[in-house]
């Protein structure tokens, strides 16, 4: 597969909203005149496209923090440490997917720049030694982060059900995050996923002879922050420290438990984000480096929102729903859920965006069958995440740091791809 193969994902998103219109003037054709039917599936694009503008900041603060604390001074100190480690290449290579998967599990945009830094500085550390590495593998083990993302601490759709006020609430309630990334069910998925893929590596790092990588860039991407001296506790540090103590203190404390939705994961992150970054010139620096990683989100979110309401307002939703209810029961619900979701992802190359779109199918189908919606959330998150693993939407900012193309390391992701269908189907049943 060769990169200039792959379309853009806002072309895709682009062609989507086209499907469902169409899916959508069909779906309604006897019911509402040529004229009519037209009229009404504009009406309904537009109205869906301002309904999530609020979750559309919030994604792209977890994204825009979480990149922010990658590329900090007290992070890149961490992986000119963690490079230390790594003269040998199977060494080498489980260092980077635990540290990869361990990221990953904390904030999907933290884990991308960091992992991809990280694979980067060894590529550059072994071409000055002439040292051979399976490079390629070293950039699927960085992505794998991405196959744990949607059950961890970042996850878009268990924080969107953790938040008062969601879009979903009617149906739903507030989902606390007990019930969903900290569930029994997710935290065996993790520790399998922790387990397994790591073996996997270390047999393929075993196995592989490995080349001297080869880069048109001279350097790595680096802190775009100043590194200074400081002896003295400043304001916003002050300031961060204040805001993390005072949220967990709020966990341990209130009665809200372990109910962190979206909005409190980025006060969290923003916190941490003035700990590390404590003068205002290097907080602004920083942030306008890692703006740029946002663009996808921005974009693309108000057209799955667009979708979102076409499908709610013609009836698409209710007639899905119905037909999903029809080759599903409780058991194996949660399995087609999966399945649906992987699907899905293919073509909606984002997780927040498929929440919006298939959440409130998923949600109804899971009423209607009895089944905990909770569970109906996990299935997405782990469909969402399963076939990462074969679409290169969020590894381009990996592909642009490691100076990888593609199809140099799909071959691998795709092992980590069935190795995740097997461990997820085995959770869901």
């Amino acid at each position: 597969m060769k990169k200039n193969y792959i379309p853009d994902p806002l072309i895709l998103a682009i062609l989507l909203t086209f499907i469902t219109m169409a899916l959508a003037f069909f779906y309604n054709y006897e019911r509402f005149g040529v004229f009519e039917n037209a009229v009404n599936i504009i009406s309904w694009w537009n109205k869906g496209i301002w309904d999530l503008l609020a979750f559309t900041m919030q994604m792209v603060l977890i994204l825009l923090l979480g990149y922010m604390i990658a590329i900090s001074p007290l992070l890149e100190r961490l992986s000119d440490k963690l490079i230390r480690f790594t003269e040998r290449p199977v060494t080498t290579a489980m260092i980077v997917i635990f540290t990869s998967l361990a990221a990953g599990f904390l904030n999907w945009g933290l884990a991308l720049v960091f992992s991809a830094i990280f694979v980067k500085k060894i590529g550059l550390q072994a071409r000055l030694k002439k040292q051979k590495i399976n490079y390629p593998l070293l950039g699927a083990s960085a992505y794998v982060c991405m196959m744990v993302w949607h059950g961890g601490l970042s996850g878009s759709a268990p924080l969107t059900v953790a938040t008062a006020g969601h879009f979903l609430e009617a149906k739903t309630g507030v989902l606390g995050l007990e019930r969903t990334i900290f569930s029994s069910m997710n935290l065996l998925a993790t520790v399998l996923i922790f387990t397994i893929l790591p073996i996997l590596t270390w047999i393929i790092a075993k196995k592989s002879i490995g080349q001297i990588p080869v880069f048109d860039q001279k350097e790595a991407v680096s802190s775009i922050s100043e590194k200074q001296q400081q002896t003295k506790l400043s304001w916003m540090q002050l300031t961060g420290f204040l805001i993390v103590i005072g949220l967990i203190a709020r966990m341990f404390i209130t009665d809200k438990g372990l109910s962190f939705g979206l909005n409190e994961i980025n006060l969290l992150l923003f916190g941490f984000v003035l700990i590390l970054l404590p003068e205002a010139g290097i907080f602004t620096k920083t942030a306008s480096t890692a703006i740029g990683s946002t663009t996808g989100i921005i974009l693309q979110f108000p057209l799955y929102a667009g979708i979102m309401g076409l499908m709610k307002q013609s009836g698409l939703l209710e007639g899905m729903t119905h037909w999903f209810i029809t080759i599903s029961n409780a058991d194996t619900f949660p399995l087609m859920a999966f399945l649906s979701a992987a699907i899905v992802n293919l073509f909606v190359p984002s997780g927040g965006g498929q929440w919006a779109v298939q959440g409130p199918l998923l949600t109804d189908a899971a009423t209607a069958l009895g089944v905990d919606p909770a569970k109906a959330v996990m299935a997405l998150a782990y469909g969402d995440q399963l076939t990462n693993m074969m679409q290169p939407f969020w590894a381009l900012p990996l592909l642009a740091i490691t100076e990888l193309k593609a199809g140099q390391f799909i071959r691998y992701s795709l092992l980590y791809m069935l190795l995740g269908l097997i461990i997820f189907t085995f959770v869901l049943l």
